[in-house]
């Protein structure tokens, strides 16, 4: 060959691949500086040129994934390894964008690859772990997930993803894995509202109280911290507590039923039933179908003598739930303590007898009964019958639940039985 024809295709093979790498070396500075649709655009049109280099297509599938369209990105990458079918990178962000698309048949069977070729491989286990959890395959995912904490025991996404899977099967626990991702990343806001949010769960809220005050010190203005330290406040028995964190949500913009409602409920607790009709009115607006905010708001009316509207929420209180014998019997007490104070005696009469059918272990409401056939209706024959019935009820109940009724009550209904059965023998009934 000539020698000025080969020094003149060396050249221009340099000036070409020079050019190559200058487009290459543009198409990354647009990427990286957000112009994805631009990188879309160029790429398509360098590989419909004839372009088959790996970073064309590389590109352009990270452009798509970044711009969500996940199925022209798959395409991509599918093109990309039909060129580079040995290529690692495409092949795992092919995995990543089969699991974006949803598509997780495809995406298992590339991340289970991925960990039989490397079992230290922490973000395919995870993937793993996820999909199955999202499919309900839970052992599955505990599976995956311990494979990642034998690598990595601090793992935050493991620990809280298998607490998350824990409690979901209500396995105890849960908690333990919550309270090692807290203790790891105490200032990380999703484990401490996991733990706060569980120690409520298990009966311990006491627990949740420091974790919220922490956090709330490193960011004041969380309202999901404001209304958990509430709810935690209310469930240890400091309602005081509970309405100052309560409204403190509501201040910073909280307008959530769950906040008027155990703020209503909390300020019913301390008896200011004004202010806890208030609250209780607003979650009734927010939510027409929880039966509790019904009766707080039903027993609170009562307070106040707006005995209609307290019926009404009352009765709406029992169609809606279905609630234990106890519950039942609680609701109708508290209709009857306000139809007696109504004067409407028979109707008082009628609903402590509903209250004393749904639970025998509410023996007060024999004693309203007898009281009201005696003092109001002057009946004495019956009343005799249900003081008596009340006495019989108290001899049945154990020590501990007897010693709640007091033993001034039952001294009352003693002597009553004794007047009551004089009066009608000199009144010869």
């Amino acid at each position: 060959m000539n020698p000025l024809r080969s020094l003149f295709l060396t050249i221009c093979g340099l000036f070409i691949s020079g050019i190559f790498a200058l487009s290459q070396e543009h198409l990354s500075d647009l990427y990286y500086s957000g112009n994805y649709q631009e990188v879309i655009s160029i790429s398509e049109a360098k590989i419909v040129s004839g372009d088959t280099a790996f970073n064309t297509f590389y590109l352009k599938a990270l452009s798509e994934a970044q711009l969500g369209q996940s199925q022209k990105a798959i395409q991509t990458l599918q093109n990309g390894l039909a060129l580079h079918p040995a290529d690692r990178r495409l092949h795992r962000m092919l995995a990543g964008q089969y699991y974006e698309a949803g598509a997780y048949v495809k995406a298992r069977k590339a991340y289970q690859e991925f960990v039989q070729s490397d079992s230290s491989d922490i973000s395919s286990w995870l993937k793993l772990a996820e999909m199955a959890s999202f499919r309900q395959q839970y052992q599955e995912a505990i599976q995956a997930l311990n494979q990642v904490l034998v690598s990595d025991s601090m793992n935050l996404s493991s620990l809280m993803m298998m607490g998350d899977i824990l409690d979901r099967l209500n396995n105890s626990g849960a908690v333990i894995y919550y309270e090692r991702a807290w203790r790891f990343y105490p200032d990380n806001q999703k484990a401490a509202f996991a733990l706060g949010n569980e120690y409520i769960q298990i009966k311990k809220a006491w627990l949740a109280i420091p974790i919220c005050k922490h956090i709330l010190e490193i960011d004041s203005t969380s309202i999901k911290f404001s209304k958990l330290l509430g709810y935690a406040y209310y469930k240890t028995g400091q309602p005081e507590e509970a309405v100052h964190w309560f409204d403190y949500a509501i201040s910073l913009g909280d307008s959530a039923a769950f906040t008027y409602k155990f703020k209503g409920i909390s300020h019913y607790l301390r008896s200011d039933f004004g202010r806890a009709i208030g609250a209780l009115e607003e979650a009734v607006k927010k939510d027409s179908l929880d039966a509790e905010v019904h009766f707080f708001l039903g027993a609170s009316l009562s307070t106040i003598a707006e005995m209609e509207k307290a019926m009404q929420h009352l009765n709406k209180s029992l169609e809606l739930m279905k609630p234990d014998p106890s519950v039942v019997s609680r609701i109708y007490s508290e209709q009857g303590n306000i139809k007696r104070l109504e004067m409407k005696y028979e109707e008082a009469y009628s609903l402590y007898d509903k209250a004393w059918n749904a639970d025998s272990t509410n023996i007060i409401s024999l004693y309203f009964m007898a009281s009201i056939l005696d003092n109001s209706l002057h009946l004495s024959k019956k009343a005799l019958i249900d003081y008596q019935r009340y006495i019989d009820a108290l001899d049945q109940l154990p020590e501990n639940k007897e010693s709640n009724h007091g033993v001034s009550i039952r001294a009352i209904v003693e002597d009553r039985i004794v007047t009551l059965k004089e009066e009608l023998f000199f009144r010869d009934e």
